[in-house]
């Protein structure tokens, strides 16, 4: 009896010990779960295989879950990390061709100039077209239907990013090809620099994929340039965006099949892309409209234009529900899909409903 005490009472003093040094860590060493569920109805029209009503997942924001963290190292300077997977949150798999961390992979450093991050990250481009182009951050009726680059987001990369200095902050990308004997080939350069503070937000950013790879040598880069801006009016937020896309890849299809019939789409190597947007907020309701041109300056001139409607309502801090309707008008055979922030969509008519929850 008196040995069956004692085990309990070591076993009693080890368990606290535990959680006294599982308390020290998380105090010294801050780490949080995140994460959005996004599931709706879609309604898409207008392909070859007529129309097709399905439960999708992540229309408005992609489903994803994650953990970040920081850790203070004193005289101003912090370590952090982000790891975060996309889910598919009808079927409970994994977006990003089935990886954990698909989304992102990264860890850092952080002082009171900046930061860098090292890993798996959005590119700088990308960060700018969502944050200022796209009043619907490619969600539904995204803006990569029509004006999808090479550049969204860089494995093997290294992210300089700098702190705001009077409403001025830069940016700059670098991800390597790792291929061997060549250090050029499939590597990637960009970076972007604006302004944001009150109500004006602008930036301009760039990105270079090099398209060589082990086997193919010497072939033309992809280049994306983007300018883009948006001013709150308080009433009325507006949005404008401009992008010019040469080269190979320049102008990814979010969908590769012949979607309206004939022969398979052909992406162009030389575009310019045109985003016109407002957002109308009115107590917990947000209405917002997007005009999108790609103006294809190839011989097959395919050109195209998306209109979009989106309706918001906010329930809670983290909750909302949300509609829209966006349909686009492809010319001389271009065959851009109307899709959402996961899944390119079936025809050039979209109609969505949905329930999004932020954890």
């Amino acid at each position: 009896m008196k040995k069956i005490k004692q085990l309990t009472w070591i076993t009693g003093i080890g368990f606290t010990s535990l959680a006294l040094f599982s308390h020290a860590a998380l105090a010294q060493s801050a780490v949080t779960m995140y994460g959005v569920m996004d599931v709706g109805v879609s309604v898409d029209q207008g392909g070859i295989n007529g129309s097709s009503v399905r439960l999708t997942s992540g229309m408005a924001t992609q489903s994803r879950w994650g953990f970040r963290g920081t850790e203070d190292l004193g005289q101003g300077m912090s370590a952090f990390f982000v790891l975060e997977g996309g889910v598919h949150a009808d079927t409970g798999g994994s977006t990003q061709n089935g990886t954990l961390f698909g989304r992102t992979s990264v860890v850092g450093l952080s002082n009171t100039l900046g930061k860098v991050s090292l890993g798996l990250q959005d590119t700088p481009y990308f960060t700018a077209l969502n944050t200022i182009v796209d009043p619907l951050r490619n969600g539904i009726a995204r803006s990569n239907n029509l004006m999808a680059a090479t550049g969204f987001r860089a494995g093997n990369s290294i992210l300089l990013r700098s702190a705001s200095f009077g409403g001025y902050s830069a940016d700059l990308m670098y991800a390597a090809g790792e291929v061997s004997g060549d250090v050029h080939a499939a590597s990637a350069i960009g970076g972007s620099f604006g302004y944001s503070q009150g109500p004006w937000n602008w930036r301009v950013a760039y990105h270079l994929k090099n398209n060589d790879n082990a086997s193919i040598r010497n072939t033309d880069s992809a280049r994306n340039f983007l300018i883009g801006t948006n001013y709150d009016f308080g009433a009325a937020k507006l949005y404008l965006g401009y992008a010019i896309d040469r080269g190979p890849n320049s102008a990814s299809l979010n969908n590769t099949a012949a979607s309206f019939g004939g022969a398979a789409p052909v992406a162009s190597t030389d575009s310019t892309d045109l985003l016109l947007g407002v957002s109308v907020p009115f107590g917990a309701s947000t209405v917002v409209a997007t005009y999108i041109r790609k103006d294809d300056k190839t011989a097959l001139n395919q050109d195209a234009q998306q209109y979009a409607l989106a309706y918001m309502y906010t329930l809670s801090k983290r909750t909302d529900i949300y509609t829209s309707y966006a349909l686009i008008r492809n010319q001389n055979g271009a065959a851009y899909t109307e899709g959402n922030s996961e899944e390119p969509g079936l025809g050039n008519k979209q109609f969505t409903v949905g329930l999004r929850h932020r954890f």
